[in-house]
């Protein structure tokens, strides 16, 4: 009966060392978190040190003037034109033509129509109880929309 005895007190003694071995490393583990890899401690930064950092840095350009808008072109930059709430529609303009490129209806609308009316492209978004109507023209050069709301009664 001594040997199960010895046998057991040793299977403990191992289960405890290597209990506290798993501590140990855990421990340093977390302990070394913060520190990096050559365990320096990182710290907070103070603002004389901030200041010294930034003066350091080469100096950024200013930025330009704001760009103007271009003399009116045959053909101009695409643009997006709020079909509100309906949607949004990217046009662009072709001498006095508008062109859309694509059309994208708002979250509960669906695009219904996409084309042309009496010569004048239109783009149709259509809600649940709401319709938008947004008819399209260039002037000077630019795409704009003029945006018609229907309630469904």
């Amino acid at each position: 009966m001594r040997p199960s005895r010895a046998r057991s007190a040793a299977a403990v003694l191992v289960w405890v060392v290597v209990a506290a071995g798993a501590l140990v490393v855990g421990l340093t583990a977390v302990g070394a978190v913060g520190s990096g890899i050559t365990g320096e401690g990182l710290r907070p930064l103070t603002a004389a040190e901030i200041d010294t950092r930034l003066a350091a840095l080469p100096a950024a350009s200013a930025p330009g003037p704001p760009v103007s808008s271009a003399p009116p072109t045959t053909e101009s930059q695409a643009v997006v034109v709020s079909g509100a709430p309906g949607g949004t529609i990217v046009v662009r303009c072709e001498g006095t033509t508008p062109r859309i490129v694509s059309a994208s209806p708002a979250q509960g609308f669906e695009l219904t129509e996409s084309g042309s009316d009496d010569g004048r492209p239109r783009v149709r978004f259509e809600g649940d109880d709401i319709e938008v109507d947004v008819r399209l023209t260039c002037t000077n050069g630019a795409p704009m929309g003029d945006v018609r709301v229907e309630h469904d009664d």
